[in-house]
């Protein structure tokens, strides 16, 4: 029997109401509270995280995308909290042009060189001036909003492969939609295959939901593609509508999983 608490019973919840894979339920689900609670005033005038915030550079491309759709929002202040550390990330960067001074006017001196000389110095003071300028504009530390997610998602995974060692949720799960291929890899590396013969059952539960989860979408796809051509213009639409975004899902997982792993 599986124990009732609060990391369970949101398990419980995404299998019945996720339409894919239900880690990725989760993971959108903390995702939108999350993006809210980075814009109230509690964490914005936090100066240990707007530190962490400053470090990073601010947030991956994904997350500062969805940050900034999200401050624009009903309800949240014109936007405010996010030009706060908009702010505090712009002037954190350092002078880009003192930091190029020295690297161009060492290519203008260059000039006189032999021709084969002053490509292999060119290239080499260009590739340093790059090394420069990354390092004043990159992060020193990853997303706060990735780091935060990933560490969700780890105890959701944990959660999931605990619960799979208990032989009646492994037929509740069989009921489910599975994981995306992000999330079943993840899950897979976690089952200690050397523990005992209950990891065999779950590592073979996962495989098993995944294989159903594949079938039924290559057929779903088959289908899709199928009812484009012309001699099937008259048969009626099925659930195969919605094949291009459950395969979408399937393979690559929420928009934004373990962006800052690629």
């Amino acid at each position: 029997m599986v124990e009732k608490n609060l990391l369970t019973i949101c398990i419980l919840e995404a299998i019945e109401q996720s339409t894919g894979c239900l880690l990725c339920y989760l993971w959108s689900k903390d995702e939108s509270r999350l993006m809210e609670h980075l814009l109230t005033n509690e964490v914005v005038m936090d100066p240990w995280f707007r530190e962490k915030v400053v470090l990073a550079k601010g947030f991956c491309n994904h997350h500062m995308h969805l940050l900034y759709r999200t401050a624009r929002e009903p309800g949240v202040l014109d936007g405010g909290s996010f030009a706060l550390y908009m702010r505090s990330v712009v002037e954190s960067i350092e002078d880009l042009e003192s930091l190029s001074h020295k690297s161009l006017g060492a290519l203008a001196k260059r000039r006189n060189f032999g021709i084969v000389t002053r490509r292999r110095t060119h290239r080499e003071l260009l590739l340093k001036l790059h090394k420069t300028l990354t390092h004043a504009v990159k992060g020193e530390q990853a997303c706060p909003a990735c780091e935060s997610l990933s560490a969700s998602d780890t105890r959701h995974l944990h959660t999931l492969i605990k619960m799979l060692y208990d032989k009646d949720f492994r037929e509740e799960f069989k009921s489910s939609n599975g994981l995306c291929l992000p999330h079943f890899l993840s899950a897979i590396r976690m089952v200690d295959l050397g523990k005992d013969k209950e990891s065999i059952s779950v590592a073979g539960t996962l495989i098993e939901v995944e294989q159903i989860r594949l079938h039924l979408i290559a057929h779903y796809l088959s289908e899709f593609t199928r009812k484009q051509s012309w001699d099937a213009r008259d048969e009626p639409h099925g659930s195969e509508v919605n094949a291009n975004n459950m395969a979408l899902e399937f393979l690559v997982g929420a928009a934004g999983l373990y962006c800052e792993n690629t």
